[in-house]
Order: C-alpha cells, then structure tokens, then sequence
C-alpha cells in the first residue's frame, strides 16, 4: 500500500463566522497553508430562486456543494448551515470567527448598502439595516450562542477566533495541526548529525 491509500483525507475546513467577523483574512490564512478555499456567494446570487417562500434547501444544497468541491469555505451562508456541513462532513474543522457586536454592527453597516441583497434578506429576515438593528443583533447574538452550544464539548471541531482581540497564526496552526500543515522539512538528514 502507498501512502496515499493509508492516509485518510484531511478534514474540511468551514469558517462560520458572519460576514464583517474577518473571514475574508482568516480564508486568507488558510489558502496561505495551502487550502484551496471555496465560496458560495456567487453561486447563490445565481441559482436559487429568491422568489420561493422558502430557500433554506436550495442554499443548503449549494453551500455543501462547494464545500464538496473545496478544502474548506468561509463567508455566508455557513454560519447559517453549519449543522448540515456537520452531518454531510463528519470531522470538518469548524472555527467560528467573532468581534464585539458594536464593532461588527459598524463595521457591516460601512461596508455593505443599506439595503439587503436576497441572501442577506434570508440571513437576518428583514430588508435593511436601518430601523432593524435590534433584528440585526439578535442574529449576531443568536447564530454564536447557538454555535457555542452546538459544539459544546467538541473542542477538537470548534474554534472560536477574535481577529480583532489578536487571536492568529498561534491558535490557528494549534487547532489545525497536523491534518492541515505541510510536512516539517529535513534537510541533510543522511548526514551524521542534524543541521
């Protein structure tokens, strides 16, 4: 047997964190470790049918998808179907990627119009910002709670990173290890003592 055939397939990796939380640099850092990292953002806006009463199939449909075709995925909608990545998955690195809700909650309304797409629609049920902080906050609040408690005692699936506060390289690499980091190298090892 090769050691390709012995070796079981790294885990998937799934950044949960909501838009605005730093996972576009924390997907940054796991392509930097050599992860080929899905997003399933352009393929929403493209295939569901935000006209039906309820997408929450066909977004899920999508979003495993491209998991299935990647090493790991980061933005929306995975905060929001993480329980099904869970299942489809098993052993998929989870890392919930946070901030403080008044830093969040500014951050995204810098960011993004006021005016929701579909998928953001979905995300925090109402069509704006404005007027609906409360429901934003609800969302942000809720969506953590509920993943802390899902992944209660599953320290070795779950991570939960604070770019902000300056959690990086150290957490990551600990959490990930060894599934998810090149082979160390060893140069000269046939010579008599190591250099």
């Amino acid at each position: 047997m090769s050691a390709a055939q012995t070796t079981p397939p790294r885990p998937k990796v799934c950044v949960i964190g909501l838009q605005k939380t730093g996972t576009t640099s924390l997907a940054a850092a796991l392509r930097a470790l050599g992860l080929r990292m899905g997003q399933a953002t352009n393929r929403l806006a493209r295939e569901v049918d935000w006209k039906q009463p309820d997408p929450a199939a066909e977004i899920t449909r999508i979003a495993l998808d491209v998991l299935a075709q990647s090493d790991g995925v980061s933005d929306s909608p995975y905060g929001f179907v993480f329980k099904a990545v869970d299942a489809t998955f098993p052993g998929t690195k989870f890392i919930l990627t946070n901030r403080s809700y008044e830093s969040w909650i500014e951050s995204y309304r810098a960011y993004f119009p006021d005016g929701n797409n579909p998928l953001r629609r979905w995300m925090y049920g109402v069509p704006r910002l404005s007027g609906h902080e409360a429901q934003y906050r609800a969302a942000f609040e809720g969506q953590h709670a509920m993943m802390r408690t899902y992944f209660a005692g599953r320290a070795q699936d779950f991570l939960e990173m604070d770019l902000a506060r300056g959690d990086g390289w150290a957490e990551l690499v600990k959490f990930l290890a060894p599934d998810h980091l090149p082979p160390f190298p060893h140069k000269n090892r046939g010579a008599a003592s190591a250099r």
